[in-house]
């Protein structure tokens, strides 16, 4: 009888003990100690709790909001946030209490892609040191920069939270957080003096298929891959994310699709319309940078790629930053992560944030023709005039020019002004011209800012001969 008595009694406990767990208030790992809300807007404020039960929201800087979770125990209020300066806290009271402490308010990025943006500002085994990583970590006690960094996973299904926390950037911290990210973020707070917050969420060596949700992947994408891989790191990492209100994204990607670059740029463009309507805050700043030169097995990998990428050029609110002259042949992962940062931050200061005498782009292909057997080129270059560093630089060609019967021929090259001048002896009515049209080539034009010109080609043709 007593052990009968027992029994119900322990049966009693775990009832008890389970209700006790499912009868508390959950929030999303996002939401968090020393968070950065975006400014001056409203923000989501969402979570769990059982059916039914009531919330109220309190945020120490304006008045409270209440709600009732739904049957499937969900609740979110929208909260108005001020503009950046202050600091804050918010409680929540439900099932059980939370409170979030030290938050800040400003301009919120994700920073997105594989490696090279995974790719932290600290030492990583089997890459070269970022350049001047250590005398740049001891300058990185900045209380107004916060980062978020979600851990890796993935999901065949769409998940509503992730795993991470808010972390005040430091010497120390700053070493495991993306180095294209911080430095990005840091331009931005120094510039427009307002604290910023980034979230990280990058995976090296991916594609931009699994990035994709379902409804952005087109067919022809479907068919050359298993199904089951895409869309996997949309559903485990930017998904989790998207009721969190952020300004813009940031996006450094391209190395894993170099060998489906026609698809590519279909795919690009669909990531990010995708995550615009899954965000539903419109059309929001998409900044992505140009993949550097490397040595892949397809000599051509770099140039197509990069074209492929500036489809997505096409879409309202984008930018690319160029790198065709801070690559490294020998390495995929580039260690000037300072410069593409500052290139990305340009575009942000320009485009987002009105600074309209900021110079964000390089040198780009105005017009062209021929006048005799020279090709005249005439290039748009925002804020100063065309500065060349030659027609190569270690001896490989910066320019290609062909005729009709389509086959290359390196260029001779003379500058006047805005105008480049190209001509071959063996090409005597030239109709086509390449720039840096190899995975070798690197930059030789520039603006006086420093910002190189793309690649690019005048041509649309799929087959051609180099005769060097």
């Amino acid at each position: 009888m007593k052990q009968f008595a027992f029994s119900i009694l322990f049966c009693f406990s775990l009832l008890i003990g389970a209700e006790a767990m499912v009868a508390q208030t959950k929030l999303p790992s996002i939401l968090s100690d020393n968070m950065l809300l975006q400014q001056a807007t409203d923000v989501k404020i969402w979570g769990w709790d059982t059916p039914g039960q009531s919330v109220t929201v309190n945020p120490s800087w304006t008045k409270s909001v209440k709600t009732t979770t739904s049957k499937d125990g969900k609740w979110q209020v929208f909260v108005a946030t001020p503009k950046a300066g202050k600091t804050g806290k918010l409680k929540i009271s439900g099932s059980t209490k939370q409170t979030i402490n030290n938050i800040l308010f400003g301009e919120v990025w994700l920073c997105s892609g594989q490696s090279n943006m995974e790719r932290e500002l600290g030492f990583k085994n089997n890459q070269k040191p970022i350049v001047n990583f250590y005398e740049e970590s001891l300058k990185a006690n900045h209380p107004n920069i916060r980062m978020f960094l979600v851990k890796k996973k993935k999901s065949t299904t769409p998940l509503e939270d992730c795993e991470g926390e808010w972390i005040v950037c430091t010497t120390e911290t700053v070493l495991k957080f993306s180095a294209v990210g911080y430095f990005y973020g840091k331009q931005l707070s120094e510039k427009l003096k307002m604290p910023v917050g980034l979230i990280q969420s990058a995976w090296g060596g991916t594609r931009v298929e699994p990035w994709t949700p379902k409804e952005g992947v087109e067919k022809v994408a479907l068919e050359n891959g298993g199904q089951k891989k895409f869309s996997n790191l949309y559903n485990g990492m930017i998904s989790p994310l998207i009721n969190f209100k952020i300004k813009g994204a940031i996006w450094y990607q391209g190395e894993s699709n170099v060998g489906n670059w026609k698809e590519y740029k279909t795919l690009f463009p669909n990531m990010i319309s995708s995550w615009r309507d899954k965000w539903n805050i419109g059309n929001f700043p998409f900044y992505f940078v140009q993949i550097a030169p490397y040595n892949y097995p397809d000599k051509f990998a770099v140039p197509q790629i990069v074209e492929a990428q500036l489809e997505a050029l096409k879409l309202p609110n984008t930018g690319v930053a160029g790198t065709q002259d801070i690559g490294a042949l020998y390495d995929i992962h580039p260690p000037q992560k300072k410069e593409v940062g500052r290139r990305l931050s340009l575009i942000a200061l320009h485009n987002t944030y009105g600074k309209t005498d900021v110079v964000y782009a390089g040198p780009s292909l105005e017009s062209f023709k021929t006048e005799g057997q020279n090709l005249v080129i005439n290039f748009e270059t925002p804020g100063s005039k065309l500065h060349s560093a030659g027609g190569n630089m270690g001896k490989i060609p910066a320019f290609y020019i062909a005729g009709e019967n389509k086959t290359f021929h390196k260029a001779q090259v003379k500058q006047d002004g805005n105008i480049i001048i190209l001509s071959s002896s063996k090409v005597k009515s030239p109709v086509a011209a390449r720039y840096v049209w190899a995975n070798n080539a690197n930059g030789t034009l520039y603006n006086k800012q420093g910002l190189p010109a793309l690649p690019f080609r005048t041509d649309n043709w799929d087959t051609v001969l180099y005769a060097e």
